[in-house]
């Protein structure tokens, strides 16, 4: 899945906005790995997930949640570069 938008909640949640979802996957509850080509910058537990507000116009987009400290900066979320991976 590629990140899209990275949000960060005042709860301490993390919210990571993803396209190329598969449906059939069942990630909560999952580490994931944040990875960009050969990096991999750290592995995140995806504790649920939100709804997103234009969820009918991108069918393909996910809205995951995390407790962990996601390190990403905007500019790389948004970048489209970046993608959770199961491990």
């Amino acid at each position: 899945m590629s990140i899209r938008e990275k949000f960060e909640l005042s709860d301490g949640i993390t919210v990571l906005a993803c396209s190329g979802y598969d449906p059939k996957l069942d990630v909560i509850g999952k580490r994931l790995s944040l990875v960009h080509g050969d990096e991999v910058r750290q592995t995140l537990i995806i504790s649920g997930e939100r709804k997103l507000l234009n969820q009918k116009s991108n069918l393909d987009q996910r809205a995951f949640e995390t407790s962990d400290v996601v390190l990403l900066s905007q500019e790389e979320a948004q970048s489209g570069e970046w993608q959770l991976i199961d491990k």
